[in-house]
């Protein structure tokens, strides 16, 4: 209910703050005239794919997976070769750099090549997990302009129709409506592939580089334990 509340919220400010022409108005155009594929899919999509694009640039940053804090303490007490202090203090760390560092002093009694695997494996599985998550900003960029294809078909065939059923002379505003429909679906699923496609990629981008800092730091912070 209270999402239900929220899109209509929004619809009524994106109404307010496009105004209106002698045409009508812009919410008319760009929300109405899409017809069931915009309100039920299109526009629900968009409101995914921002509220996902949000909270990944949100956790997904070097201050939240490779935390200056979590360096500076676990390098103060391996210097002090306090192994054992070091893992429990990461046992409350939920970055991923503390998690690989933790899974490599856990294996540090097996010998550097076990600690290297040990850390790699880790690494790799918290990379994937973010990769997942994001992995839906691309589907959703690729199934969008599908939706808005279907739509400009289905528009067109409308207004093909309307024309056959007035004998070649049909009524231009229920031939430009098909037509509108069909224009309006297409600009929906461009508008929501787009934004999605884009931040997909430099999310995907991010997490390699901060995977390849956190695996750099890691072997800077334990390359005296044997």
């Amino acid at each position: 209910m209270k999402k239900f509340s929220f899109i209509v919220l929004l619809m009524l400010m994106v109404d307010s703050a496009f105004g209106a022409d002698a045409g009508g108005s812009n919410f008319d155009k760009f929300f109405m005239a899409g017809g069931p594929l915009v309100w039920v899919v299109l526009l629900p999509l968009s409101l995914v794919t921002v509220s996902i694009i949000v909270q990944m640039f949100i956790s997904i940053t070097r201050s939240k997976l490779i935390p200056s804090k979590t360096v500076a303490g676990i390098r103060d007490m391996l210097a002090n070769n306090q192994l054992g202090t070091a893992a429990n203090a990461m046992d409350n760390d939920n970055s991923m750099l503390a998690r690989v560092l933790k899974t490599g002093i856990d294996e540090s009694c097996n010998g550097r090549a076990a600690m290297d695997t040990a850390m790699i494996e880790m690494l790799e599985q918290d990379s994937t997990s973010l990769m997942r998550k994001i992995e839906w900003l691309n589907m959703i960029g690729n199934v969008a302009p599908m939706v808005g294809l279907f739509g400009t078909v289905w528009g067109m065939i409308d207004a093909f129709n309307g024309i056959v059923q007035a004998g070649g002379q049909p009524d231009v505003p229920d031939l430009a409506k098909g037509i509108s429909t069909a224009l309006v679906t297409t600009w929906w699923g461009m508008a929501v592939a787009i934004p999605a496609l884009a931040s997909y990629g430099i999310l995907r981008n991010k997490i390699d580089n901060l995977a390849a800092e956190t695996a750099v730091t890691a072997e800077q912070l334990l390359h005296k334990v044997k």
